[in-house]
């Protein structure tokens, strides 16, 4: 033996010192995550939080469906003998467990069942048979749940779909312990279903009341979700009070909810959103290089799109990029509108469209390109890489979707010196600062209404501005150096979890000196 070797069971790991605080064991649920999964912002959202909670120290993990589309072995994910059976409209059904790490340290959990997660399936579809789908998604929650060797400090539910989470979980004597942070990106999507609906997300009838889950006779899974809520988040502080005014008939609701509600401004990936390290671009650059007046990269990004459109090579014109998407109708029908005016100017307008986007508003989009070929184009489901190379070569970015609540558009555009033209509404009024007519100040381009005479008005201001050569590159100059990351959000959400966590723990003290002073 050696003097002084201590001889015995291991030393257990100091505890933190009374100063710092305790890392949390965070669990997020959500309908997509991006790579793997993505119909809106907020696949990108729980990519990009959970990495920078991770960043801080917690321990994150992150539940979503394992889409058929998706390919288990492309993707490194290992597949768990663990298989979760859930009774759907009277048969079994048996969700599969893969999980996986994301680069960033993430814990990432998927649940398989290609009937309920079909190759063609969306995450946005709310139709009556998708009740099954998010009945069985979170019943099967609830058992990954009770099966974990501890359970996690908070459960952050994000959309409507993952909303009705947080009923079940009130009402599971082993959970109800467990503290739920909601977040709604858009109030207009509830997730409505009929009443029968509670039997397949497992809802008790006693919910079924007007402080319960029943919403105009239909059973609303986002209303679940906000009834149940320690704390509600939207994407944005001025989302945060237009939702108190505006949320689909959900404002008495949300209003009563007020002091758990908050405005967290989104933020962007910037390992993901970055100019000068993207590999999609044809050349890559920085703030610096904008700034520039010879041919940089972005000259030379966009001298690349202009060949590749069929356009002619012209650094003096205004090219304007626009990515359309499944929820940007109305935001296209008034680009449609508004064309044969816009084209009257020097201008070349790019249009592109992800997959699922309207095919009639694409087919109105084409006819127009067929008539101003040279300064109008039309790109039909585009993949990730022709809209970065869009961003990078883009003078203007029109966000033609009349609601972005987080503003994320705008903020990706930022990143790649494309100054946005978009709706001073939700978090693009907080991301987005209007540009003064001098462009002394902001960094972008606001439309007040939803018409395509007010976008019109915005663009032909964007126009204008574009003519001015030095303050336009000193604007783009600006824009670019913009913090965008997620570093302050992933603090203000850490913010909110250690909120609901003590709020939880001073009920368990209450609740216990309340049974000991009953006993004596």
């Amino acid at each position: 033996m050696y003097p002084g070797l201590r001889v015995g069971p291991p030393l257990r790991e100091p505890a933190a010192p009374w100063y710092l605080p305790r890392l949390m064991d965070i669990f997020v649920v959500s309908a997509e995550i991006a790579p793997y999964s993505r119909w809106t912002s907020l696949g990108e959202t729980c990519a990009a939080l959970p990495k920078a909670l991770r960043g801080l120290g917690h321990k994150v993990t992150v539940l979503s469906p394992l889409w058929a589309s998706i390919d288990p072995s492309a993707r490194h994910l290992a597949r768990r003998l663990t298989k979760l059976e859930i009774e759907v409209g009277g048969e079994k059904q048996a969700l599969v467990l893969f999980d996986g790490k994301s680069t960033g340290g993430v814990e990432l959990q998927f649940l398989a069942n290609e009937t309920l997660f079909p190759r063609n399936g969306s995450a946005t579809e709310d139709s009556a048979a998708t009740a099954a789908r998010w009945g069985a998604f979170a019943r099967a929650t609830l058992q990954l749940l009770k099966r974990r060797e501890s359970l996690p400090d908070v459960v952050h539910l994000v959309g409507w779909q993952a909303a009705a989470l947080g009923v079940l979980l009130r009402e599971d004597p082993a959970l109800s312990s467990i503290s739920t942070v909601l977040t709604i990106d858009d109030a207009r999507h509830q997730g409505l279903y009929e009443r029968s609906a509670l039997e397949a997300f497992g809802i008790p009838s006693s919910w079924w009341r007007l402080d319960g889950v029943e919403f105009y006779g239909k059973l609303s899974t986002l209303k679940a979700g906000i009834q149940t809520a320690a704390a509600i988040t939207v994407s944005s502080p001025s989302y945060a009070r237009e939702i108190l005014e505006s949320a689909g008939g959900l404002e008495g609701a949300l209003r009563a909810r007020g002091k758990a509600l908050t405005g967290i401004l989104d933020g962007v990936d910037v390992s993901v959103w970055n100019s000068a390290t993207d590999p999609w671009l044809e050349s890559r650059f920085d703030a610096v290089d904008v700034a520039g007046k010879g041919a940089y990269g972005k000259h030379r990004c966009k001298t690349a799109a202009q060949r590749d459109l069929g356009f002619r090579v012209r650094d003096d014109v205004a090219l304007v990029g626009c990515l359309g998407t499944a929820a940007d109708g109305p935001g296209l029908d008034s680009l449609v509108e508004i064309v044969p005016a816009l084209l009257r100017n020097d201008v070349q307008l790019v249009v592109a469209t992800e997959p699922g986007c309207d095919p009639a508003r694409v087919e109105a989009l084409l006819a127009l390109a067929t008539r101003w070929p040279d300064r109008l184009a039309v790109r039909a489901d585009v993949d990730a890489g022709a809209h970065h190379r869009l961003l990078g070569a883009s003078d203007l970015w029109l966000v033609a979707g009349l609601s972005d609540p987080g503003g994320a558009r705008s903020m990706q555009a930022h990143r790649y010196g494309a100054l946005p033209v978009a709706l001073g509404q939700g978090g693009t009024a907080d991301a987005v600062v209007d540009c003064d007519p001098k462009l002394g100040s902001g960094t972008g381009f606001l439309f007040e209404t939803p018409t395509g005479t007010s976008m019109l008005n915005a663009l032909q201001r964007a126009l204008a501005a574009h003519a001015q050569k030095d303050a336009f590159r000193a604007l783009q100059h600006r824009a670019m150096g913009v913090e965008h990351s997620w570093d302050r959000s992933a603090r203000l959400f850490e913010r909110v979890y250690r909120g609901v966590r003590s709020e939880v723990a001073g009920r368990a003290e209450a609740d216990g000196k309340a049974a000991s002073e009953a006993r004596t």
